[in-house]
């Protein structure tokens, strides 16, 4: 039996026209973008951290998930490869050609009027994000949705050391906050005291009893980032920090994480602050642990696509 399918691909290929369009970076077109996606497509750090591959293909899978979602403005989007699957040079080196392409590459971007969207492969690549922004910046504030501080003393740098790593450059005034932070998940050193750094660490207990069973995360926000104004903030989340029912595509896979509402919640409150410069990172997702459904990658352009 023939089913008639006659005239129906070419009726499906005109669908495509509302699909968001997000374009490869042109320095000559620097100034139109609203929205900037930098993709990480290394797993290495993970790797050297112990944990499993596979987090390189992350970055591509959210922006082809993005892609297939329907768009009823042009929220202006370009994608920038920083690093690439098949980087094998020394470590410490790729984190220094990153740090020097991101600010000879995007040196044309308006600041003021883009919004910044790093994928990374592992956590190790906010590293090189967060010393791309402080060269215009000496006040920041990070606030980190994660299970893991991030924080460990190890000599060799990984996706388990970024933020230590950059307390110990960093010259200005440093904040951290960390969310959904788990003490089974982190070393006791990890809670050692940061170079220059105040860090502020609410446990997933602590988050539920501050915000009223997780109904006023915004409120809990407010309490602890009085004066937001005063810093240059940036949005990172590790995706292992999202519950297991919605995430398993990680390496890290969290029996007790957040729910997506509630990070959800936490970009909203992050989206609607007046500062004009936005900093967001997505960091750690792993499709290849993901199912059949891409519901891990769903999940995580939802967080996206509302702020474009």
């Amino acid at each position: 039996m023939k089913e008639d399918m006659k005239g129906i691909t070419e009726q499906l290929s005109r669908r495509g026209a509302s699909k968001l369009k997000i374009k490869e970076y042109k320095s000559e077109e620097a100034q139109s973008y609203k929205n900037l996606f930098i993709l990480s497509e290394s797993d290495l750090g993970v790797i050297r951290n112990g944990g499993r591959r596979g987090s390189a293909y992350g970055p591509s899978a959210i922006i082809n998930t993005l892609k297939k979602m329907s768009t009823h403005r042009d929220p202006m989007c370009a994608q920038f490869s920083l690093r690439t699957m098949s980087s094998c040079s020394d470590f410490s080196q790729q984190q220094e050609q990153d740090i020097q392409k991101l600010s000879t590459d995007l040196k044309t971007v308006n600041l003021e009027q883009t919004k910044f969207w790093h994928l990374g492969a592992g956590h190790d690549h906010v590293y090189p994000y967060l010393k791309w922004i402080s060269q215009s910046s000496k006040k920041i504030l990070i606030i980190n949705i994660d299970a893991h501080l991030d924080t460990r003393v190890d000599e060799l740098p990984h996706s388990g050391t970024p933020f230590r790593q950059f307390a110990n450059d960093f010259d200005g005034d440093l904040e951290i906050l960390q969310l959904g932070i788990h003490d089974f998940a982190n070393e006791l050193s990890n809670y050692n005291e940061l170079k220059s750094a105040k860090m502020t660490i609410l446990s997933m207990a602590q988050i539920k009893n501050e915000s009223a069973n997780f109904s006023n995360v915004s409120g809990l926000l407010d309490k602890y980032i009085q004066s937001p104004e005063e810093y240059k903030i940036v949005l990172s989340l590790d995706c292992d920090a999202i519950c297991a029912e919605q995430m398993e595509a990680v390496s890290a896979v969290n029996h007790h994480g957040l729910d997506i509402d509630t990070v959800r919640e936490i970009f909203s409150w992050y989206f609607s602050l007046a500062q004009k410069e936005k900093y967001c990172g997505i960091y750690e997702y792993n499709p290849i642990y993901d199912n059949l459904s891409n519901k891990g990658a769903r999940v995580l352009s939802s967080l996206i696509q509302p702020f474009l």
